[in-house]
This record gives structure tokens, C-alpha cells and sequence, in this order.
């Protein structure tokens, strides 16, 4: 599933109506580029700021400052790792935020400068192994689920966003 299919999806499951956040990296670019932003306030991200890790913090604090809202934090597999252990704050306190990961095994980012700038001299972009994310947000108390079909993705996102509580989607 592209990253792009995966941010159109994510707006037509939310009716492009929810709070998003993000941290850095390609899933930031392009969730900016295909989730159509039409109210202010409704995508919290570091900017230009580098920080890998913020996206998941400032869901819970949209969610805490607006919990009529539907608030949803786009991630990449890197970036998720930063700040996963906060899975057991929503948990505990029954946070309701869905946590989509674009989970593609690489800084996806670093590689593409990599590949523009550096003639495909890739150095510590590519994960390897790399958590089994629905698990490890089992592991925290939140709802793991997988998604793998992009026929689907869009109303299996829709699912996933109606679970009440903390949910985890692995892209």
C-alpha cells in the first residue's frame, strides 16, 4: 500500500473531518499533500522541526483538548518507536486515538534524499527486523489490528477509527 493511497484513505475514512498529527518523514509529506485540510487546527505536525516520535504526544493532547473529535496520528514505522511506550498512557487512561502506521521496514525520508543526492548510497535506512506492531499494542492494553488490502483500506480504516479506545493500525 503507498503512502499516498494510504493518506487519501485515511481522509475519505475520516469524512476529512478528524484531527490529524504526525510526526517527521514521508507519511507527513504526503499526508499533507492527500488528506484535504479544511479547517484550521486539524493538522498538528513538528513541521520542518526533524522530530521523529511527536506525532503519537500530540494525538493524546488533541484528544485530551477535544475529545468530540475524531483525532488520528499518521506514523511511520521508525517514527512510532520513539514514543511507543505512551500506548499504555491511552490505555490507561482510555485515550481514544487511532495510531496508523505506514509501515514500510525503512527511514523512508533519509532513503529517498539518499537516492537523490548520494547515488543510492543507502546507509541506515533499511530496518530490518522491526516489531510486530499489532503485538506490541496488544502488548500496551491498546487494539492492534493489520491492514494489507488497499481495495479495502479505506472502510476498514472507517472500522478501525469507530473501535471506542486506543487503536493501533499496522499498514
Amino acid at each position: 500500500i503507498k503512502p499516498q493511497h494510504l493518506a487519501r484513505a485515511l481522509y475519505e475514512a475520516t469524512d476529512g473531518e478528524a484531527i490529524i498529527t504526525s510526526d517527521v518523514g514521508s507519511h507527513q509529506m504526503l499526508t499533507s499533500q492527500y488528506y484535504d485540510f479544511e479547517n484550521p487546527r486539524q493538522w498538528i505536525n513538528s513541521g520542518g522541526l526533524g522530530a521523529m516520535g511527536v506525532g503519537l504526544p500530540f494525538a493524546i493532547g488533541a484528544a485530551l483538548g477535544r475529545p468530540d473529535k475524531s483525532v488520528c496520528c499518521i506514523t511511520g514505522d521508525g517514527s512510532i518507536q520513539m514514543n511507543a511506550q505512551e500506548l499504555a498512557t491511552c490505555a490507561e487512561e482510555g485515550i481514544n486515538i487511532t495510531v496508523v502506521v505506514s509501515n514500510n521496514s525503512c527511514f523512508q525520508m533519509v532513503k529517498s534524499w539518499q537516492e537523490l543526492f548520494w547515488n543510492k548510497r543507502y546507509s541506515q535506512v533499511d530496518r530490518g527486523a522491526h516489531p510486530d506492531f499489532v503485538k506490541l499494542a496488544e502488548a500496551y492494553g491498546v487494539t492492534g489490528v493489520r491492514l494489507e488490502d488497499p481495495q479495502t483500506l479505506a472502510e476498514d480504516l472507517r472500522r478501525a477509527i469507530a473501535i471506542e479506545g486506543p487503536v493501533l493500525v499496522d499498514v
